[in-house]
């Protein structure tokens, strides 16, 4: 199974030609999280006719694929993530730790994403990029 970043779920939507033809190559099931949709929706004006339209496609995207809810134990692995480069003098947003965490708590360490620059500094993912 391949982890879908929020990145990626945002290229689906917004048609990316590299996401594309990723999704038309791609013969492993694919996960999302719980925590992408948070992201996501974070980025949405519930006001805004146009973030209408695309919120109506993230609930039905969410609807239609695996995806994996936030648990003690992912919050508890993307702590130890973040952490960990920490000491290494690397950092990432927190939301990305949490992100691996949940994917990594579920066996799941394959990422598919843009965001390649933080994803790769946690070594137990492979980081696939479109």
């Amino acid at each position: 199974m391949i982890g879908l970043d929020t990145s990626a779920i945002i290229d689906i939507f917004r048609g990316e030609k590299g996401m594309a033809a990723f999704l038309k190559e791609n013969q492993e099931p694919m996960a999302v999280t719980i925590f992408s949709y948070l992201e996501l929706f974070f980025g949405l004006d519930p006001d805004n006719v146009r973030h209408q339209e695309e919120a109506r496609y993230y609930n039905e995207f969410f609807q239609e694929i695996y995806s994996i809810d936030l648990s003690k134990q992912a919050c508890q692995g993307s702590s130890k993530i973040f952490w960990e480069l920490k000491k290494r003098g690397k950092s990432i947003e927190e939301a990305d730790c949490v992100i691996a965490a949940i994917f990594l708590h579920h066996g799941i360490t394959k990422i598919v994403t843009r965001n390649v620059k933080h994803f790769k500094q946690i070594p137990q993912l492979q980081v696939v990029n479109y």
